[in-house]
């Protein structure tokens, strides 16, 4: 296994949850796009402390997680 499938993705983490992308933009009022874009590295996650705290609600997981699997390089 490379060191890349052992990185912590937002994919990952939704996949951890048991999210579809429609269920994870549903439950934070955004668009699977949104998702997608993030999944995919394209975009960078731009949220309020208020929409962090949702989000890693949602994902069931530590800042510390979220912050690694936003960590793209």
């Amino acid at each position: 296994m490379t060191e890349e499938n052992n990185q912590l993705t937002l994919a990952k983490l939704r996949l951890r949850a048991g999210l579809t992308q429609r269920q994870l933009a549903d439950r934070l009022g955004i668009t699977i796009k949104t998702i997608s874009a993030w999944e995919r590295g394209v975009v960078e996650p731009r949220l309020t402390f208020t929409e962090t705290e949702r989000l890693m609600e949602v994902l069931q997981c530590s800042l510390e997680e979220l912050v690694e699997a936003t960590n793209v390089e």
